[in-house]
């Protein structure tokens, strides 16, 4: 239920807008971010698409909301321009390429935003992936506890992980996949979301934001039993930016405004 609520959310606001690097440093105690959790909902119409590769890429036209999902005063917000550029460079390493003219047809219609998100502002168990089957340590009974509170030590690393980032704002990251040629009709469909987090503590969005979806690349619309994990350290060790990279293609009525990419409510 909580994809379908999604792809409500997403599906509205796209309506709504359709008219208009780190270096690493050698440090006493090493600022560490640990992982990048990525969560990926696929449909049963999603269930059926071969995987992109770089030798057979799979095209799309997209659009992007920005920071539709939240933001605090005072945030250092990454640009809206080069971080969509930053996106669709790291979507081209996965097979994704942004549909030109002369080439085939799109398949995908995309739709990228991200943003601040606070608990309470959204179910963020949801979002980072959380099912209870794999929890066993899950409560059985609404308002009862059972012996599954014995079995509290015994959860793994990665639900532990999701529960206790789950009680904190994070950073987050929505790319949802629709069938392109149904997309702008009364009954879109919907093939897979990726959602993409990362607690926001010692953290700015302009900083976090790259980072994640370089980390999450190789993780992005591919189907999983389970969220993955992946070191956000490992990116960070190199050097991420935000450059001249190629565009999210755009549909050319809703191409951001720079109102809407001011950073600012």
């Amino acid at each position: 239920m909580g994809l379908f609520r999604s792809i409500f959310l997403t599906m509205f606001a796209l309506i709504s807008a359709a008219p208009a690097g780190l270096r690493a440093e050698f440090r006493l105690f090493k600022n560490t971010w640990g992982n990048v959790i990525v969560a990926t909902d696929v449909t049963r119409a999603g269930k059926a698409l071969t995987p992109p590769t770089l030798q057979q890429p799979v095209y799309y036209k997209g659009m992007s909301l920005g920071r539709k999902l939240g933001s605090i005063p005072g945030d250092n917000e990454p640009d809206v321009k080069q971080l969509n550029l930053f996106v669709a460079d790291i979507l081209a390493k996965q097979g994704y390429l942004a549909a030109k003219p002369g080439v085939p047809e799109p398949e995908l219609f995309l739709v990228l935003q991200w943003g601040y998100i606070k608990p309470g502002s959204e179910d963020l168990l949801w979002f980072l992936g959380y099912d209870p089957r794999q929890d066993i340590a899950s409560q059985a009974t609404i308002n009862m506890l059972g012996p599954e509170v014995f079995r509290r030590g015994m959860r793994s690393p990665e639900i532990d992980t999701i529960l206790q980032d789950s009680q904190n704002p994070i950073y987050g990251i929505i790319v949802t996949a629709f069938d392109f040629k149904t997309a702008r009709t009364a009954e879109p469909v919907a093939l897979w979301q990726t959602r993409i987090g990362l607690p926001a503590s010692g953290k700015s969005m302009s900083s976090a934001l790259p980072v994640m979806i370089a980390t999450a690349g190789p993780a992005i619309g591919r189907p999983a039993d389970k969220p993955v994990f992946l070191d956000a350290d490992r990116i960070r060790e190199g050097q991420v930016k935000l450059g001249e990279l190629k565009f999210l293609d755009y549909e050319q009525d809703s191409r951001p405004t720079e109102e809407s990419g001011s950073g600012k409510k």
